[in-house]
């Protein structure tokens, strides 16, 4: 005769209600298999600081690079148009055209050239953006500098003369860098010397001209301060004679992550004479250095939680060892070998799930109040963990991605479940006879 039991318990679906009931039992710590227990816990608190550390180290990390980004782009457009080949008139036209569409914020003709500026005791070479006082005025990079406590915008003088005066006038703007460079502050002057040659009454020399600092610039990224000035547009098509060319349009956009899908649109406006490149053209190695570095540290953050999930295999071995006799019982009262597997893999499961839930409570919590927590780092270590003077931020940057999230969980679930396999098929191949001959 059949055993009722038996044949009930065969008949079970996968992961039914029993199999969940019997792994809670298993999960559950007893005195008995303190042993267990323990490792359950050290499993358990291993994958929950991995999955944290993973947030935050990967918020932190958005939080970074969204703000070089914002430093970057707040002193570079996102979308060029070389403009030699047009004329004055097609300049104009295709900068109204530009403005009027959709996404785009400015766009804004400029003239550049490369020039030794000479102080009364130093000098130095740099590139010069001849624009129009108006679109620096209205640069993000300014108007965001106009916040209390920013170290990025203009930090001496101001742009009240910029621009006035007969051909733009005399005025000019420093990056910060370049001003310490040459020695000089508001009103000192500055020569600027080009290789473009003019004619005079001794014969050709190099075109020079004396200017006068008007105000001073940081964009938060060194390389620019330390290379770069503004002049009024008119006043550069004087200087680099270009006659009314400019050399080229920049475009400022809404959203600059989306500037690679301006490229084709503008390109068909600009003509095919023009060549248009987004930001990331300018220098793709370093762009593409951002991304390889989030890409390694997030592989190997998740190396780490793989790691510590590999604590789930002694646990589930050990409770293997432990619960044999339970296992045997089970075998006989009819449960399948599927369904062993089953129960251990749920086990497994729970310390992972459980794991990274908690360690996705732990970083999310993290990261929100990142900035009492480097309060009191900054308390407790005497002086400022994060040097704002080094990386023009008061703050610790720290940018939750939903998307990082959804990957922690779903990674920390998959890699509970891959360590568990093993010892949830040993459990299933258990002799129940072997089991029991020493109970």
């Amino acid at each position: 005769m059949d055993n009722p039991a038996a044949s009930k318990t065969s008949g079970a679906l996968p992961f039914s209600p029993y199999e969940f009931m019997i792994a809670g039992r298993f999960v559950g710590a007893t005195r008995k298999d303190g042993g267990v227990a323990l490792i359950a816990i050290i499993s358990f608190i291993g994958v929950a600081l991995a999955v944290a550390a993973l947030i935050t180290v990967m918020s932190v990390m958005n939080g970074f690079r969204t703000q070089l980004y914002e430093q970057l782009l707040g002193a570079q457009p996102h979308v060029y148009v070389d403009a030699r080949v047009m004329t004055p008139n097609d300049v104009s036209e295709l900068v109204a055209e530009l403005e009027a569409m959709p996404g785009v914020e400015s766009a804004d003709p400029v003239v550049q050239g490369q020039v030794m500026a000479v102080s009364d005791r130093y000098e130095t070479v740099i590139q010069v953006l001849a624009v129009e006082p108006s679109d620096l005025a209205q640069m993000e990079l300014v108007t965001q500098g106009e916040t209390a406590g920013s170290l990025t915008g203009i930090t001496a003088g101001s742009l009240e003369r910029f621009g006035s005066g007969r051909y733009g006038g005399n005025g000019i703007v420093l990056g910060r860098g370049v001003a310490r460079q040459l020695g000089v502050s508001i009103d000192d002057r500055v020569t600027f010397i080009t290789t473009a040659m003019r004619n005079t009454p001794a014969g050709s020399i190099p075109t020079q001209k004396a200017y006068y600092v008007d105000a001073i610039i940081s964009t938060g990224v060194s390389t620019i301060d330390d290379a770069l000035a503004f002049m009024p547009l008119e006043q550069g098509n004087l200087f680099f004679q270009k006659n009314g060319v400019v050399d080229l349009i920049q475009i400022r956009l809404d959203d600059p992550m989306l500037s690679a899908s301006f490229v084709a649109p503008i390109q068909e406006r600009a003509g095919v004479n023009s060549s248009v490149f987004d930001f990331t053209g300018q220098n793709p190695a370093f762009f593409d250095a951002l991304q390889m570095e989030r890409s390694m540290m997030r592989l190997l953050l998740s190396v780490v939680i793989g790691i510590t999930a590999m604590n789930i295999i002694g646990g589930l071995v050990m409770l293997v060892k432990v619960k044999s006799g339970d296992i045997a019982i089970l075998r006989t009262v009819g449960a399948t070998r599927a369904s062993i597997m089953r129960i251990f893999l749920l086990v497994g499961a729970t310390i992972g799930m459980l794991g990274t839930l908690c360690g996705i409570i732990l970083g999310v919590v993290l990261v929100l109040n990142i900035g009492p927590i480097q309060d009191v780092l900054n308390a407790l270590t005497g002086g400022p963990v994060f040097d704002p003077s080094v990386y023009y931020l008061y703050r610790i940057p720290a940018e939750l991605d939903v998307g990082e999230i959804f990957f922690v969980s779903i990674f920390g679930l998959i890699m509970s479940l891959a360590v568990t396999v093993i010892p949830a098929w040993l459990a299933s191949r258990l002799d129940p006879v072997e089991a029991l001959r020493y109970e």
